[in-house]
């Protein structure tokens, strides 16, 4: 099977006076569907560590504010670790798929710059492919999507490709980067039940699974 590395939510437990990692158990569940493994990426370690585990894959996870949206130490602390495994990642020439915030932790990454959206929290909407680009059927098959954002992307950044909108508004909601094997996309796979079908496909391809 192959190996993807996942970042994790952070979360305050205030009665325990402990920071957290924590992943949503359906995540699993998606990438076992598509004969992936997640290898968790927890905060502090040391990247080197996944060296002798030769990753097929890196996957950037929802969750938390990013800090341009909301100054808090959990957003500074999970920047700082996502920052530090795009750049491993590039570095050793490992795929990098970003969902939600991955996305726009890719965004920034690159230099773009987020804005306030509205109508993007808790609701569904089309979803539209955008200029020539491997993954153009599988989106476009999809339909419609889930969106749980309040930020979208305000100016792309150098070397990005958007490959994904949201036909009502132009809203961005999927990248790719033009040299490296990088996507990103705003809805999120594991929240589908069941998994929808062209997503799994967009994923296992990306990932060559």
């Amino acid at each position: 099977m192959h190996k993807i590395g996942i970042t994790q939510r952070l979360v305050k437990e205030e009665n325990y006076d402990e920071i957290r990692d924590s992943l949503d158990i359906r995540w699993q569940e998606l990438l076992s569907s598509m004969s992936l493994t997640a290898i968790p990426i927890p905060l502090n370690i040391d990247m080197s560590s996944y060296d002798s585990l030769s990753l097929d894959g890196m996957l950037l996870t929802g969750g938390n504010d990013l800090t341009s949206q909301s100054d808090n130490l959990l957003s500074r602390l999970r920047d700082k670790h996502e920052k530090t495994c795009i750049k491993y990642a590039i570095d050793n020439s490992i795929p990098i798929f970003g969902v939600c915030r991955g996305m726009q932790i890719i965004a920034e990454y690159f230099g773009s710059t987020l804005k306030k959206v509205e109508g993007h929290i808790g609701s569904r909407h089309k979803i539209a492919s955008l200029n020539e680009h491997k993954y153009k059927e599988h989106i476009n098959k999809m339909g419609n999507v889930n969106s749980y954002h309040a930020y979208g992307i305000d100016i792309l950044g150098n070397g990005l490709n958007t490959v994904g909108i949201c036909p009502d508004d132009e809203v961005i909601e999927a990248i790719m980067h033009k040299e490296y094997k990088i996507f990103g996309q705003m809805w999120h796979p594991e929240r589908e039940s069941p998994f929808e079908q062209n997503n799994c496909e967009l994923i296992s391809s990306f990932f060559n699974a």
